[in-house]
């Protein structure tokens, strides 16, 4: 492994959650957006969809390339390229200038990819577990905190403000990986049509498919939810927003306390091992919810007090699965994390569509828990054959 010395675990979170950020902030805006640019909000909504369909394809096409390029460039072009993006939206004279900037905005999503690949350029895989655990404890706060910051911009300034805000963090997270981030990607000196053709080897790998398919279907366990959970705690059990919003924070508790966990058991644990603990936690929190649906006759409590476990199970999956996705081909693991990361936004797309379908018409929840229970145990079905993975540890 190379012997770059890493950058500060800081600058990787801001790598990290910069993105998150990106996405969530505007939230709270698109109703002013719409007003603004007089058109509808589901019209406005598509700056949230079409953001996420960006930035699945990105990360398929910039991990290649940051293998054969190097990490830091790339970083740094696509840093450039969110902060020119960001100034385009916040003085966008109409909606079709918007969403063009908009979609140029996607370019984030690399940062976040090669915080992921950095990580695992310079450290050995449970080390590498341990840091993305600490990763993900920070960023998991991005959901929860953004869209309520994103609010008071709008309320103070205007919904352009929070695109203002974007660009000014573009501009300070690009010098500080210009001061931080060197290059940390193996030179290997092949063109990427020669990179292409080894990409092949990724694409056979078994194992890859193992952590790749566990991360995806899990991030969709919680999607499901996510999608679910507004419309049934609305409409089944007439909860107030107030309730809504405790509910829906939920996963969110249990992932930072699923990786705290994981940074503890990184060093006790194999990859594999923490990878298949985490579906395990799924499987049972949620047949729980099941049975105990069932032995209550259906109440809210009943539905929403196991939930915390999807988060739970995820904060040990994610760390882990994504090093491990990573570490199969070392020399690809810029690809590896593009490869992988599309698949979670991917699955959490079609877990979305699958959730809004089987609730069309009927506001069940037994269907959503059936539904989270069956993906919960093809996560782990998936996922069995990396439990005796043995990965190499030097750094």
């Amino acid at each position: 492994m190379t012997t770059v010395s890493p950058p500060r675990l800081s600058t990787l979170v801001l790598m990290a959650i910069i993105g998150i950020i990106a996405l969530n902030m505007t939230l709270p805006s698109l109703a002013h957006m719409a007003g603004d640019f007089d058109i509808t909000y589901a019209e406005a909504s598509l700056s949230i969809s079409l953001f996420m369909i960006v930035t699945a394809v990105l990360q398929l096409i910039v991990g290649p390339i940051a293998d054969v390029v190097g990490r830091r460039p790339v970083l740094l072009a696509s840093l450039v390229i969110f902060l020119l993006a960001s100034a385009g939206c916040a003085l966008a004279p109409n909606y079709l200038t918007f969403m063009i900037f908009r979609v140029l905005q996607g370019a984030v999503i690399v940062a976040n990819l090669l915080s992921r690949a950095i990580v695992r350029d310079t450290s050995a895989p449970q080390e590498a577990t341990g840091r993305l655990a600490t990763i993900g404890m920070v960023t998991s706060l991005g959901p929860m905190v953004s869209p309520f910051l994103g609010g008071l911009l709008d309320q103070a300034f205007g919904w352009r403000a929070t695109y203002h805000v974007f660009w000014v963090l573009g501009l300070a997270l690009l010098w500080l990986c210009w001061a931080d981030v060197a290059e940390t990607g193996r030179a290997q000196g092949k063109t990427l049509a020669q990179h292409g053709r080894a990409y092949g080897a990724l694409i056979r790998n078994g194992k890859f498919w193992s952590y790749a398919m566990s991360l995806g279907l899990s991030v969709g366990v919680f999607f499901g939810f996510l999608t679910g959970a507004p419309l049934l705690a609305t409409e089944t059990f007439g909860l107030s927003p107030a309730l809504l919003g405790i509910a829906l924070g939920a996963p969110p508790v249990g992932f930072l306390l699923g990786n705290a966990l994981s940074v503890r058991l990184s060093t006790r644990m194999s990859v594999g091992q923490l990878v298949i603990a985490g579906r395990l936690v799924s499987v049972i929190g949620l047949s729980l919810a099941l049975i105990t649906w069932w032995l209550t006759g259906g109440t809210a409590l009943s539905f929403f007090a196991f939930m915390p476990f999807i988060g739970l199970a995820n904060g040990l999956t994610l760390p882990a699965a994504n090093v491990g996705a990573m570490s199969v081909e070392p020399d690809l693991a810029g690809s590896a994390a593009g490869l992988s990361g599309a698949l979670m936004v991917g699955s959490g797309a079609v877990m979305s569509y699958l959730t809004g379908w089987i609730l069309t018409g009927a506001a069940d929840p037994l269907r959503l828990l059936m539904l989270l229970v069956a993906t919960s145990v093809l996560a782990l079905i998936v996922a069995l054959p990396v439990l005796n993975h043995e990965l190499a540890l030097e750094a």
